[in-house]
């Protein structure tokens, strides 16, 4: 994963100890409703949930981003700094027909009582430019069609909306897309290169020449 810092946010790795925060993320009701797999009821689902945020830290792309504070967040002074509101991911998206996955998907979750500050949308842009930044050509997102909110913040962050699809998570679901050309510094990089495990990734770009 990329840590990245914005004006109001900070996007860091998860811990063993945001465990807790993991719980209270799934607890908000509309990820529930339009990801019912988010469905968190235990200790133990979280901590599987955790273990799944925390496998990607050493990817260059990929990975789970948790967006904390880094101030009082400018929701009128009453958060603390560092406390966590929401998660940015980018991972491989499964095709609905079982191929093995193409494209990057950026996703994001948010804490309920946190939500209608911007946060989720600053960490997103952010996040969508840095991959970019690093040599990924095309991100793609999708959101199920009631969910207004999750399509505004993909507009909000520059992508293009294509429509319905059901080419992803054998559902049918609203298709946005980010694409822009490569950056100069990553040319030489072989076309999939994103979707490779991390230490096959570290590999071709540590025979880069910037």
């Amino acid at each position: 994963m990329i840590p990245l810092t914005t004006e109001r946010l900070r996007l860091r790795a998860f811990a063993p100890g945001d465990l807790e925060f993991v719980r209270r993320l799934h607890a908000n009701p509309d990820l529930v409703r339009f990801i019912p797999s988010a469905t968190t009821p235990d200790e133990a689902t979280a901590r599987r949930r955790l273990g799944r945020f925390m496998s990607l830290v050493d990817h260059p792309v990929q990975g789970f981003s948790l967006i904390e504070l880094r101030d009082g967040g400018g929701g009128g002074g009453r958060t603390a700094p560092g406390t966590a509101v929401g998660l940015v991911l980018v991972k491989p998206i499964p095709s609905s027909d079982g191929a093995e996955a193409s494209v990057l998907e950026i996703g994001w979750r948010q804490v309920a009582e946190h939500c209608g500050h911007g946060y989720v949308t600053e960490a997103a842009r952010a996040v969508l430019d840095a991959v970019h930044r690093a040599g990924v050509e095309r991100l793609v997102a999708v959101a199920d069609p009631e969910n207004l909110a999750s399509q505004r913040v993909a507009v909000r962050i520059g992508m293009e909306r294509v429509g319905p699809t059901t080419e992803f998570y054998d559902a049918e679901t609203v298709l946005f897309r980010s694409t822009r050309p490569r950056d100069p510094r990553a040319a030489r990089l072989p076309a999939g290169w994103e979707l490779l495990p991390a230490e096959e990734c570290a590999l071709l770009r540590s025979a880069e020449t910037y």
